[in-house]
This record gives C-alpha cells, structure tokens and sequence, in this order.
C-alpha cells in the first residue's frame, strides 16, 4: 500500500481547522468530514487528481466504487475549496485526456463506424472532470456520446475546434493556421484547395473547414503522429 504523504501539511491543516469551525464545532457529519478530507487530500495532490480510480481507491483503502462516489460527492459539497475558472479547468482537462496513453486506451472503446465519423474517444475517470467535460460540449452546440463504456466519451474532431475557439486556445489568425497545415498535410485534397486561393481573401471559416476535414481524416484513419500534430495546432498547451 503506498504511504499518503501531504505536500502542504500546513495548508491542508488551517484549511481544515477553517471549514469546520465556519460550521461549528460538530456541526458537520461524519460525511461531510470524509468529503471535507478527501477534496483536501486532492487539492494538495496527495492524491493525484488524474490517478485512475483504482490507483486512488488503492491509497485509501476502498474499493473503486466509494472512490468515485468520493469524488462525484466531494467535488458537489466542497467545490469552493478547488474553484478555477472554465477555461484553466478545461485546459487541465484537456491536457490530460488528450495525452497519448489516453487517446490509444480509449480507442480501443469506440466503434469502427464512429471513428469514421470522426469520433475521437477520451478516456476521462474523474466525475468531477467528466461532468465538466461534458458540459464544455453541450455549450459548444454538441451532444456527449458514450458508447462502450461510461468512461470513455466519443467526441468529434469538429467539437474539439470549437472547444478550443470558444476558450481562446485557438487564434482565429488563417496565414498562421494554413502555414501550419501546409507542414502537416501537403498532400491533402483539402489543403491543396485552399492553396488554390488568394491568401488575403481566405477566411477563418476555410481554415477551419480544412482543419476539421483533415482532423476527422486523421481520426478515422488512426494515424496517430497525424491526430498528435493536429491536436497541438489546435491545442498549443498539449
């Protein structure tokens, strides 16, 4: 069993001193203490808020089920305590279920057909952060899919892009963007179309549209070193 350690003893103890005497002392149940520790224990990083529920149920003790419910329940109790604005908590979002390992876990949970589509399959443990996820997609006029399992969210590349113009991850500049995919896909009917236009005339829109075709291309092609570029434009933080 791996030993939890806190980074930040001090900080996790005046936090916790805090809470419970804004409550009054014995005013909050034995629940509330559990939730109140556990979300602490996370934003500290004694427990590795990207750790699989397994790895983190392992820590304390408990089966991947309480974990999760730890988490889903912490989160709702005490989210003031890890507030971070929309755009930083899909940043840190992003920035791990789009990691490699995750990516090729959870292609193996989405259909042929879907990957067609142009579905890309994320892998997102944390209900907390799926929760998130998922609200991120319906503000950006789309639908989360599950398909295999609850874990895995099949997304289009053409959400992501918006995901990442809706938060400012994405500069709409087109000369920088269509240099970008000229490295990336010079073969492609797409690029070799906008090519075709007076660069001064081109609009974001074409840029996008390319970008969107040569994503949903790379995804239903499984062409990793492809999707991994793609994303990057799309994402510069990844």
């Amino acid at each position: 069993m791996q030993q939890l350690e806190l980074n930040d003893p001090a900080a996790f103890a005046h936090e916790f001193l805090r809470h419970t005497q804004l409550q009054g002392f014995g005013a909050l149940s034995k629940r509330d203490l559990e939730l109140l520790v556990f979300v602490l224990l996370e934003r500290d990083g004694a427990i590795d808020r990207n750790a699989s529920n397994h790895a983190a149920a392992g820590q304390l003790r408990v089966t991947p089920a309480r974990l999760r419910a730890l988490r889903r329940d912490g989160y709702a109790r005490w989210r003031q305590l890890v507030a971070e604005p929309a755009d930083a908590a899909l940043r840190r979002i992003l920035g791990h279920v789009l990691d490699e390992a995750n990516l090729r876990a959870g292609s193996r949970h989405v259909s042929e057909r879907s990957r067609k589509d142009g579905f890309l399959a994320v892998r997102i443990e944390h209900p907390d952060d799926r929760q998130q996820f998922e609200q991120a997609i319906l503000d950006a006029g789309a639908l989360p899919v599950y398909e295999r399992n609850r874990e895995v969210l099949a997304v289009r590349f053409d959400t992501l892009v918006v995901l990442a113009e809706r938060s400012g991850f994405l500069q709409p500049d087109t000369e920088a963007v269509l240099k970008q995919l000229r490295a990336l896909a010079p073969a492609s009917e797409e690029l070799a179309d906008l090519l075709k236009k007076d660069v001064s005339r081109l609009r974001w829109e074409d840029a996008r549209n390319a970008l969107n075709s040569l994503g949903a291309k790379a995804v239903a092609s499984s062409a990793e070193g492809g999707l991994k570029s793609l994303l990057k434009l799309v994402f510069p933080f990844l």
